[in-house]
């Protein structure tokens, strides 16, 4: 999934399912897995439904969110290996933290995520 641009549909039956349209038209079906800000900029984690050949379970994409001229979606393949693991290893830390919306709750997990 090298594509520059993809287009974005939801699934009417299950909203975290993602189909996405490669430069070929073909549909391919993504699990939407998180959506994450690191440095001001959102990328978001997608599994494919159907895993391809060689791939582990755990294994997924992860895209730069954009938007083109005309206010579409665009999923930014991460060029970048030292963006791509940053990246990563931040929704790793995210994954692992026992945090949310109320705030830390003391994990050590070094979050921002603070009770007011």
């Amino acid at each position: 999934m090298a594509d520059e641009k993809l287009n974005e549909e939801f699934d009417e039956e299950d909203d975290s399912i993602i189909v996405l349209k490669n430069d070929e038209g073909e549909e391919v079906e993504f699990y939407h897995i998180a959506t994450l800000d690191y440095k001001d900029e959102w990328y978001i984690f997608l599994q494919p439904v159907v895993l391809e050949e060689n791939m582990d379970d755990d294994e997924m994409y992860i895209f730069k969110l954009g938007v083109d001229d005309n206010g579409d979606d665009l999923f930014i393949p991460i060029d970048d290996e030292e963006t791509l693991n940053a990246v990563y290893d931040e929704f790793l830390k995210e994954a692992e933290c026992g945090c949310g919306d109320d705030g830390c709750d003391d994990c050590g997990c070094g979050c921002d995520h603070h009770h007011d």
